[in-house]
């Protein structure tokens, strides 16, 4: 066997292989990339990298890298997200999975990145050796959960009259920015909003730009915003099992076509980025429910996801969901006392992840 950077002629065989491992938890499911399955890589931080483990000619397992430039505790860092691990069945029993991830900490050795974060679907057993720090590799830590909502609007959502609801307008920029800057202060491993980074993410993203942002008026002044994102040209999500109580639940609401059948993708649209100014919480809540309002003949789901424990929570009260959480990770290059220091506030940050690339 050996591992190697893929390239754009492996990407019919990475496709396959994705389909054939989906992530088990209790909602197993599989995260089709058709049709280019180095978009989502790409689009989860810069200078992707795909590795693949190869038999025979015959891919047998991938785990993704990429970089990101974040703020943590307000100080610049570039940081490693990893993602993508998918290894084939018939590989699973032997060493496919360390391989792949002692190749991308090779990899980031040789780079000033200092910290990299992991996120998988909460019970995922099969990670569980390989976050381990087993032959030579560092230890993951797992700093706290995420939930992705998926909300179902079995009723119209009441929407207040208290403020002005509108699509975003090219004049909005800077307030915009100022606001997704305010509202994430507080958030460790974050972007930086600037304008620019703004005006980027509305023109290198498929199938997103201007037309996915909502904004909250009141007297004038923009207090809330959201991004919605429809995401099927790049990604889709397939359910291939449900487990535990959520097997119970499908088939309750089987006469309902609630939720899809075991093989079929969800018909979801993400709501991405939820910002809002002091006390205007009210204003988030009602962009939610507008966007559900609006889009619900489009879409049976409605996708969200936060950390746990986020005042982001408060505004789904009263929005029938079901929940699915998700682990984050991080592991270190070096084992001192500053990195066990960062590893203990970040457990009592919020982290900001874009939750609607995974």
């Amino acid at each position: 066997m050996k591992i190697r950077l893929a390239t754009s002629a492996d990407n019919q065989s990475l496709l396959i292989l994705a389909r054939s491992t989906p992530m088990e938890s209790q909602l197993t499911v599989n995260v089709d990339r058709a049709p280019d399955y180095f978009c989502l890589a790409n689009l989860q931080g810069r200078d992707a990298k795909v590795f693949v483990a190869e038999q025979d000619g015959v891919i047998s397992g991938a785990i993704g890298c990429s970089l990101r430039d974040v703020l943590l505790f307000g100080q610049p860092e570039c940081i490693a997200y990893i993602g993508g691990i998918k290894v084939a069945a018939a590989a699973r029993k032997g060493l496919t999975g360390f391989r792949l991830m002692k190749a991308v900490a090779d990899y980031l050795r040789a780079t000033p990145i200092r910290m990299a974060i992991v996120i998988t679907m909460e019970n995922n057993t099969a990670m569980a050796p390989i976050l381990a720090g087993r032959v030579g590799m560092p230890p993951f830590h797992i700093l706290n959960q995420f939930e992705v909502n998926y909300i179902r609007p079995v009723f119209r959502p009441m929407v207040s009259k208290r403020y002005h609801i509108r699509p975003y307008r090219a004049n909005d920029l800077e307030s915009l920015a100022k606001l997704f800057a305010a509202f994430y202060r507080d958030y460790a491993l974050s972007a930086e909003w600037t304008p620019a980074r703004i005006a980027a993410m509305l023109t290198g993203q498929p199938d997103f730009n201007s037309e996915n942002i909502l904004v909250a008026e009141k007297d004038g002044r923009l207090v809330a915003a959201l991004t919605w994102w429809d995401q099927t040209g790049f990604k889709k999500t397939i359910v291939e099992q449900y487990g535990g109580r959520l097997k119970i639940l499908v088939k309750l609401l089987k006469p309902f076509k609630i939720l899809p059948a075991e093989g079929e993708p969800f018909s979801e649209l993400n709501i991405r980025h939820v910002v809002y100014g002091e006390n205007s919480e009210k204003a988030a809540r009602d962009l939610i429910r507008y966007l559900i309002s609006e889009k619900r003949r489009q879409y049976r789901l409605f996708r969200i996801g936060f950390q746990k424990k986020s005042p982001l929570g408060e505004l789904l009260i009263g929005l029938p969901r079901l929940k699915v959480n998700l682990n984050c990770y991080i592991a270190f290059k070096d084992k001192d006392d500053e990195s066990r220091q960062i590893i203990s506030a970040l457990r009592q940050s919020l982290i900001w992840e874009d939750l609607s690339l995974h």
